[in-house]
């Protein structure tokens, strides 16, 4: 079975150094570190996992009885012209929807390397090049959590009209996302390059423009302008510029930001974000208080860079 896993994490630090994920493996490398409890914090609340691999009900809301059983579907146009979409699939211990034969190192390597238990190569609409700066305790709780989740049955229709990439997005270069312009002796600079983590990992894979073929233009990092939809023929969506630039958040205070991902509200206009954004008080706005201003002294303290202004369509 092919899964695309939109997993989510959270740390304390960077992990620049990390090295490359290993080819897939059955070899039973066990989740020995994290927890279940910060596993379901980072899946329900960091990187929201449940927007894409819950299906929402006839109300528009996200099916509470389908949690993490799949599906939101996303499209996008490939080198070629291609409309692809992708589905984002099962996430719960089902046999055989879900995970319940996978390994830990087969989610381990789906989640940073974007192979899935197949050896098929994943579609990066599941941020799985971000995903390889995971440090090993987050990915563990992620994986450790996942194998909480009660199974459902719920069939993911196939990607199309390919159902794989070959070969996978290559991994990020973490050194080459911008860090603080904050001096190493400012009182707030441990909790902004601890923001640079989460925000590499939440933020990034959205909030950057591409080269093209899946590379984000990491001299563009978090300056908005990526454009995707979730339904084909739906209205393109546009990701804002979120750097301390004019034509992103240059007005914005820490204060602000905070207040932004708490309400899914645009400072001065009372506007809502894009639908695309996964803020609010049951999502992005129940991360911790410590975590949200983490981020939000990063995204202040940023390089500041002219890209935009973008609006969701």
């Amino acid at each position: 079975m092919r899964t695309v896993l939109l997993a989510c994490l959270l740390a304390c630090g960077s992990n620049d150094s990390k090295p490359a994920v290993d080819a897939p493996t059955d070899a039973p490398h066990t989740a020995t570190t994290g927890t279940v409890e910060r596993g379901q914090y980072l899946v329900d609340h960091v990187l929201v996992c449940g927007v894409c691999h819950t299906p929402n009900g006839a109300d528009g809301k996200p099916d509470p009885t389908k949690y993490l059983a799949g599906s939101r579907s996303y499209d996008f146009t490939d080198k070629t012209g291609t409309v692809i979409t992708v589905n984002a699939e099962n996430l719960t211990t089902h046999n055989p929807e879900g995970l319940a034969t996978w390994s830990d190192e087969q989610i381990r390597t789906a989640l940073q390397g974007g192979i899935d238990d197949e050896h098929v190569a994943l579609y990066p609409i599941m941020p799985y090049p971000e995903y390889s700066q995971l440090t090993k305790q987050d990915a563990d709780s992620i994986i450790q959590y996942l194998r909480t989740v009660p199974a459902n049955d719920n069939v993911v229709p196939a990607d199309y009209p390919y159902f794989d990439q070959d070969p996978p997005a290559p991994a990020i270069d973490g050194t080459k996302v911008p860090h603080t312009t904050l001096a190493a002796s400012d009182p707030q600079f441990a909790a902004a390059e601890r923001g640079r983590y989460l925000a590499t990992v939440a933020c990034l894979n959205c909030h950057t423009p591409q080269l093209g073929d899946d590379i984000p233009d990491l001299t563009k990092a978090f300056a908005g302008g990526k454009q995707y939809t979730f339904i084909r023929g739906a209205p393109k969506q546009t990701s804002v510029n979120i750097t301390p630039d004019a034509t992103g958040i240059g007005t914005w205070s820490i204060a602000d930001i905070v207040a932004a991902l708490k309400s899914n509200t645009e400072k001065g206009t009372g506007r809502a974000f894009c639908s695309t954004h996964p803020g609010g008080p049951e999502l992005l706005g129940k991360m911790t208080e410590s975590d949200m201003t983490d981020i939000a002294t990063y995204l202040h303290t940023l390089p500041p860079v002219a890209n935009g202004p973008f609006t969701c369509e």
